[in-house]
């Protein structure tokens, strides 16, 4: 079984996908980010760089998806959806660059079945901001507020393509790390 996390920056994807795996004994999947040449540029000037940006996501998530093992004995919990490269897209592409983003899209990730269960970490924008703040990330760091909002409605117009089955958690901003790893197990079933 492929579990897939999806969320804002900073809605707990990559903490409560290792919690999981842990406790569930299954494996965890890590968005392979740190391999982006454009990610620390793109927050500082999205308009330069987000063609660059987007096509490169897919390029990296389509090669580390494909390679997970499809299994039913083992449990991968990965901290993001093949459809997240669709929902950037949405926000911040258009024109020739998005037909030409899709076309890419869907030769690679989008001839691979999604992940079997998709679990949005749903968390209030102003706490989202905090945790972004805390975890440091320099180029994060001046995110656009309403960047986050236009985000955020691009997750939900692409919500039901998360993953076969999509669940919500509303994430409370007292929950523990353990608390939102719970309500995660618990929607996963």
């Amino acid at each position: 079984m492929i579990v897939a996390l999806e969320g804002l920056p900073g809605a707990g994807k990559t903490t409560t996908a290792k919690l999981l795996a842990e406790q569930r004994g299954g494996t965890y999947v890590h968005e392979s980010s740190a391999k982006h040449p454009f990610l620390d540029v793109f927050y500082r000037d999205i308009e330069r760089y987000k063609f660059k940006t987007e096509l490169c996501f897919v390029l990296l998530h389509y090669h580390q998806y494909r390679d997970l093992r499809r299994d039913s004995k083992d449990l991968v919990i990965l901290d993001y959806s093949p459809i997240k490269d669709l929902v950037f897209a949405d926000l911040n592409l258009s024109g020739e660059d998005y037909k030409l983003f899709s076309a890419v899209y869907a030769r690679t990730s989008g001839s691979l079945a999604l992940p079997d269960v998709a679990v949005f970490l749903d968390l209030e924008l102003a706490q989202t901001l905090n945790r972004i703040r805390e975890r440091g990330r320099e180029y994060e760091q001046n995110i656009d507020p309403e960047y986050l909002n236009l985000l955020r409605d691009a997750y939900e117009a692409r919500y039901a393509q998360l993953g076969s089955r999509v669940e919500r958690v509303k994430v409370q901003p007292d929950w523990t790390r353990e608390d939102v790893s719970d309500a995660v197990a618990h929607a996963i079933g």
